[in-house]
């Protein structure tokens, strides 16, 4: 898929990387390395010991490998907004006060995500094809009702989801390899569990149905945000 930046949430990096599907997906969209930026708060937020010891004792277990996730990003590009312009502050200011309006926690754009949005908007005012890939569906759903049509008209069918993503890989990789991946994973993301079955795992079939399923009714939610796939 042709493109210029592929921006990366946070989410998106840790469970990519706990699922061992990180460079799985790269090569699904046929995505050079250098071609990937991360938000630059990503190795300040995680690669912090005590922080990781405090998580760890207080959940038993870890849900995300987070030492792969920062390996994997340690030399990627980041998104800063001390290097915006004028313009990508703007739009970062009007995202992050519609979160402080609405005050609903399920209609909220988190500050991450309100400096992805606001990056891969500017980017794609540029005329080139960029795209943001989150795992935060309150976010989009926040963004389709934010009123703020000009965003959402520049950004549609440049955003994928981890659903998206997981289909993708399947697609690519065959079923049972990225079932290995992610059915012993599975505190990682609880939808992606309850898809790929909890006391015994889903058929192939049935995984495809879940997955085509939160993709269709995202899009739908979202103003046809999510990139066209499938193609229905």
């Amino acid at each position: 898929m042709p493109g210029n930046f592929y921006c990366l949430d946070n989410d998106i990096i840790l469970k990519l990387a706990t699922y061992d599907l990180f460079k799985n997906t790269l090569q699904s969209l046929d995505i050079e390395e250098n071609k990937l930026k991360i938000l630059d708060t990503f190795k300040y937020k995680f690669d912090q010991p005590i922080k990781r010891k405090r998580r760890k004792k207080a959940n038993n277990s870890e849900k995300h490998d987070i030492q792969k996730a920062l390996e994997i990003t340690k030399n990627y590009q980041i998104i800063s907004d001390k290097n915006f312009s004028n313009f990508e502050l703007d739009i970062y200011t009007k995202l992050t006060n519609y979160s402080k309006i609405t005050q609903d926690k399920n209609n909220e754009i988190h500050p991450g995500e309100a400096k992805l949005i606001s990056y891969v908007y500017y980017l794609n005012q540029q005329e080139n094809d960029n795209y943001l890939l989150t795992g935060d569906k309150n976010c989009l759903r926040a963004l389709s009702n934010s009123g703020m049509t000009d965003i959402i008209e520049l950004l549609k069918g440049k955003i994928w989801c981890l659903e998206q993503l997981i289909l993708k890989n399947i697609e690519q990789f065959g079923f049972d390899l990225i079932q290995s991946k992610i059915y012993h994973k599975k505190d990682c993301d609880t939808n992606l569990k309850l898809i790929f079955g909890y006391s015994q795992s889903a058929s192939e079939n049935e995984v495809k149905d879940s997955l085509n399923s939160e993709i269709i009714r995202l899009q739908k939610e979202t103003k046809n945000l999510l990139y066209p796939y499938p193609h229905y």
